[in-house]
């Protein structure tokens, strides 16, 4: 045999010698993955047993096992047969999550997303966890987890996402509770976290402030109380924030100050400044807070807006003429402040409107020639101000479908308006008109249907009035 057969044949040895011991490898790895899986699955409680009927070892243990557990439900594995993925999603599992069972998962070393939710898991979360340390997705929303969130879910700094929510559909009045441990800061590969209606309850941990990758944050429906950290101005990846529901009060950090966000909901709370940067805002709900003093005119600069509710707080002054370059926005909703002055000519330029409440504030002085372009607008609501001076003739050409203007003073008659208009509410008339029923407490302010030029009858569902002049 010559030097080179030699050669060859050694090299033939070698690639032999490392595919039997590779084979070897995987076939003892998938093996105890298995009988990890079917040992979890003696403990598992489902009311569709169907589905994790694949589960099931071959006869005799022999090299086709290493393939047994990447071809049943649920089960994904990489390329050199490790399991990497379960999904048992919906999967009518029904079982407290003891401690012991999150032992199986040591064998899976190669385990990064477990997606367990929309399931009727309960009990609390184990801290045993903390030992799937390749896990980069988690997703355990609509269970029926009860308890703290564990502290040792900080050790698991390859997480990307983070799902706990509970909601209120599906699992009646057992959350979450306790504090958000303030480990999960830890977490710095952290896109996505998933914290809503549960009973979370306390501070913010100031911690979080170090996820500096988090794109989405959702603390919305809890009982979560203070300041929102100032350390939450770090987070400048930030898209998406709801945080309403809660308790949280004083000041609003500089929050967002990289430019990302687009929607900002922080509705039902107690906070009392508010405002911010957010040039890539679409969406911001600052409703029923207790929020003071005006409007800022750099909130104009949002031009990305879609929809703006600064409703039920203490808001004083005029409506920033900045707003007209707000002309992406669909609906604006200022009920129920102290705003005050004339309605800025600015806002005539908001022609994408559907939806526009101003009512419940002191606003004055002339509405013609602003409304006469909302030709989009479908709500409009201009009731408890002290408006004056007629309803535009134009309006008669949009689709309105609900128009309320009680407690103001229109002096014209309202016929030219309802021409066109295809109501299915009007608040603010009064008397029967071919089966539209006009209610209110102030006769003596309507003309007769008569004397009013309807037009064509407009298709009104229901109409009412208190104390307006038409």
């Amino acid at each position: 045999m010559g030097l080179l057969e030699k050669q060859l044949c050694l090299v033939s040895l070698v690639l032999f010698v490392t595919l039997f011991s590779s084979t070897i490898n995987v076939t003892s790895a998938s093996i105890k993955e298995a009988n990890a899986l079917i040992t979890w699955k003696a403990t598992l409680q489902s009311t569709n047993h169907s589905l994790l009927t694949s589960w099931v070892l071959p006869p005799h243990d022999n090299i086709s096992t290493s393939a047994a557990p990447c071809s049943w439900f649920g089960v994904t594995c990489n390329v050199d047969g490790s399991v990497n993925r379960l999904n048992l999603t919906n999967s009518s599992l029904n079982v407290v999550l003891d401690p012991f069972l999150l032992l199986y998962f040591r064998e899976f070393e190669k385990l990064a997303r477990l997606y367990l939710y929309e399931n009727d898991l309960s009990g609390p979360i184990p801290p045993e966890m903390r030992n799937l340390v390749n896990l980069v997705k988690l997703y355990m929303d609509t269970n029926n987890f009860t308890s703290p969130i564990p502290s040792t879910l900080g050790k698991l700094n390859k997480l990307t996402v983070l799902h706990f929510s509970l909601t209120l559909l599906h699992l009646g009045n057992n959350k979450l509770s306790g504090s958000i441990p303030k480990e999960l800061g830890n977490l710095k590969f952290l896109n996505d976290t998933e914290l809503s209606e549960n009973q979370l309850s306390g501070l913010i941990p100031t911690s979080l402030g170090n996820l500096s990758k988090l794109e989405i944050l959702f603390l919305r429906s809890n009982q979560l109380s203070g300041p929102i950290p100032r350390e939450f101005g770090n987070l400048t990846n930030l898209l998406v924030l709801e945080m309403d529901d809660n308790q949280f009060s004083g000041n609003l950090p500089k929050l967002c100050q990289g430019g990302k966000l687009v929607n900002f909901t922080v509705n039902h709370n107690q906070l009392i400044e508010i405002w911010g940067r957010f040039p890539n805002l679409t969406l911001l709900n600052l409703a029923r807070n207790n929020i003071i003093g005006s409007i800022p005119p750099g909130l104009g600069n949002s031009i990305q807006l879609h929809r703006l509710d600064p409703s039920s707080n203490r808001l004083v002054g005029e409506i920033p003429k900045e707003f007209g370059k707000l002309t992406s926005l669909e609906k604006l909703l200022l009920f129920d402040n102290q705003l005050s002055c004339s309605i800025p000519q600015e806002l005539e330029s908001l022609t994408g409107l559907s939806d526009l409440d101003l009512s419940t504030n002191r606003f004055n002085g002339s509405i013609s020639g602003i409304l006469e372009n909302y030709l989009n607008l479908f709500h409009l609501n201009l009731s408890n101000n002290m408006f004056s001076q007629k309803i535009p003739f134009q309006m008669g050409t949009s689709g309105l479908g609900k128009l309320a203007e009680t407690m103001n003073w229109l002096g014209s008659k309202m016929g030219m308006v309802c021409m066109k208009l295809m109501l299915d509410e009007a608040v603010g008339a009064h008397r029967s008109y071919g089966g539209a029923e006009l209610r209110g407490e102030n006769e003596g302010y309507f003309a007769t249907p008569e004397a009013l030029d309807w037009g064509p009858r407009p298709v009104l569902r229901r109409a009412e009035s208190t104390a307006t002049a038409i």
